[in-house]
């Protein structure tokens, strides 16, 4: 399964209801929210009935929330004025193992912006020529990658190598984003469709897609190389 750890759970749970103005959150928009923080979690996680209750996601969303409770950081249904039924309310206790966890909840899209500047910090490229800023452009278009990642996930499609389960919380959200047709064919800025001109892949992977710049791999013959075909 893909779904995290109770500790990660526990520490994302905590964070956005601590981020809430009036710190509290429905449940429904609790279970939302947090998905949106895992791109990798399966629709059948998210959606198939567990022991003929709530999806298998929202049952660990559910335990996650009466460990904090247990623990005095959310307050007990109905035990605070605001936390009447279907809210999530922090304790005072809560709000202050909130503001001392190390890390912060960052969306998909602050987390890949985030993931581009440390690679521009990384890399050093010149820019200049239609070529070099058209790669410029789609290579650093964080609104095509957050969009290629919602549709395709955040699991290799040619090996199968996923950053979270690997790596555990650091790895949260983390894929590159391949062009299906090199960026080199463009002659001028292009309408790229996420779901059929881009894929997600490994970082291995992406790079031997490229290591014949003249003639990349196609996903198919990648696969099929890692098949010894």
């Amino acid at each position: 399964m893909s779904i995290p750890s109770d500790d990660v759970i526990k520490k994302e749970l905590l964070q956005l209801i601590a981020s809430q103005s009036e710190k509290r959150i429905l449940a429904s928009v609790a279970y939302e929210k947090l998905a949106e923080f895992h791109p990798e979690l399966t629709h059948q996680e998210l959606t198939e009935k567990f022991q003929n209750s709530v999806s298998h996601w929202a049952n660990r969303v559910q335990f996650a929330r009466l460990h904090l409770v247990n623990e005095g950081l959310l307050y007990k249904q109905d035990a605070d004025p605001s936390a009447s039924r279907g809210y999530w309310k922090i304790t005072p206790k809560g709000e202050i193992s909130a503001s001392k966890a190390t890390g912060s909840i960052l969306s998909l899209e602050e987390q890949i912006s985030a993931d581009l500047n440390s690679q521009l910090h990384e890399e050093n490229f010149e820019e200049g020529g239609k070529k070099a800023k058209l790669v410029s452009y789609y290579e650093r278009n964080s609104a095509l990658r957050v969009a290629a990642i919602k549709i395709h996930g955040t699991t290799c499609k040619a090996c199968g190598f996923n950053f979270f389960k690997t790596y555990g919380e650091i790895g949260m959200n983390y894929i590159e984003v391949h062009h299906i047709v090199p960026i080199s064919n463009f002659i001028e800025v292009t309408s790229v469709n996420p779901k059929t001109d881009l894929v997600v892949l490994c970082s291995n992977c992406h790079r031997m897609v490229h290591r014949n710049k003249e003639n990349p791999l196609s996903i198919e013959q990648l696969q099929k190389l890692l098949k010894g075909q």
